[in-house]
């Protein structure tokens, strides 16, 4: 395993918390928009601007699952490096 420097796994840990943030709120966001289109009249269903709602919320779904799966990866990924190294990248681990 490569040794990384304190500020590389800073960097690390920051995009992993926010590809763990970002997947999840889109996740939510999805379910939310799938649930508002089990609402939608038969007639509304119809029509062609929601003719491929559930593919296409689908589809984003499962994006921001991998997408938060990869966030996930990474913390663990940097968790290790840490234990490894010895080195924290936690900006002022001295402040309680």
């Amino acid at each position: 395993m490569k040794k990384w420097s304190i500020g590389e796994l800073q960097a690390m840990r920051a995009a992993g918390r926010f590809m763990l943030g970002l997947g999840a709120f889109t996740i939510i966001l999805s379910v939310w928009l799938l649930i508002l289109s089990l609402n939608l009249t038969p007639e509304q269903k119809n029509r062609d601007a929601h003719k491929n709602d559930w593919r296409d919320g689908g589809i984003i779904l499962v994006v921001a699952v991998v997408l938060a799966v990869a966030g996930c990866k990474l913390r663990s990924y940097v968790k290790k490096c840490e234990e490894q190294t010895g080195h924290s990248p936690k900006a002022f681990e001295c402040i309680p």
